[in-house]
């Protein structure tokens, strides 16, 4: 069970996201070459990336928080591509059925993530995908971050061992948003506000996104806003 505060600010602060097209679109196209339906979307939120995943193929979008699967049912429970799972991964038949999975901004909420990879590499075909995105630095931990029930941020080279000792070979591993790092730094961690605001999450949408993208599509930053991993199941894995 989610906890009613953690997810009413989850709500906000996904509201938010779902406006600001440019940054899941980003998001999105960093993901969209690893990926192959059957798609397992582990934390499907509100479901702001379940439709472009479901151009992929089919997904199995699975949400445990009330509210937010309530709204995936409202958005998704008529479309034949998109099977809705309000539970957690563990609630999926132990079976290798899906080509690819997703977690994005998910895996800093679970507690035991090791735990969260191995169940989900398990249900994985062999050869499977699974993109991994999260926050990055755990100095930029703020009580926004606590509002939002974050477990921890994570740089790359710790996530990248952890991806590996829970059976995956890593094929990618970066920092990404080099601008948001400084803009989270600022206004999350040092100001202490909620950055959810529709005002400002537009304006960095429109003017700053579409820069920093076109710049770290040659250039990869030493540090990040967030942290991207890419990783396979071994052909031989179970």
């Amino acid at each position: 069970m989610v906890d009613p505060n953690i997810e009413a600010t989850l709500n906000r602060s996904l509201d938010a996201l779902d406006g600001a097209h440019n940054y899941r679109d980003w998001i999105f196209s960093l993901a969209r070459p690893h990926l192959e339906g059957p798609v397992l979307e582990v934390g499907a939120g509100t479901g702001t990336f379940t439709g472009l995943l479901a151009g992929v193929g089919s997904v199995t979008a699975v949400e445990p928080a009330d509210s937010l699967a309530r709204s995936l049912k409202e958005h998704y429970a008529d479309d034949p591509r998109v099977e809705l799972v309000h539970g957690v991964v563990d609630d999926l038949p132990m079976e290798e059925r899906f080509a690819s999975a997703v977690m994005l901004n998910v895996l800093e909420h679970i507690e035991d993530d090791t735990g969260a990879l191995v169940e989900i590499r398990r249900r994985l075909l062999p050869g499977g995908t699974v993109v991994i995105w999260v926050p990055a630095f755990q100095m930029l931990y703020s009580r926004f971050d606590e509002m939002l029930g974050h477990q921890r941020r994570y740089r790359v080279a710790p996530l990248r061992t952890l991806v590996d000792h829970s059976g995956y070979t890593v094929l990618d591993a970066r920092y990404v948003n080099v601008v948001g790092w400084f803009a989270w730094l600022v206004v999350a961690r040092l100001l202490g506000r909620i950055p959810v605001s529709s005002d400002s999450i537009s304006i960095y949408d429109r003017v700053v996104v579409p820069m920093v993208r076109a710049v770290e599509r040659s250039v990869r930053p030493p540090f990040g806003q967030s942290v991207l991993v890419v990783a396979r199941k071994p052909l031989g894995g179970a």
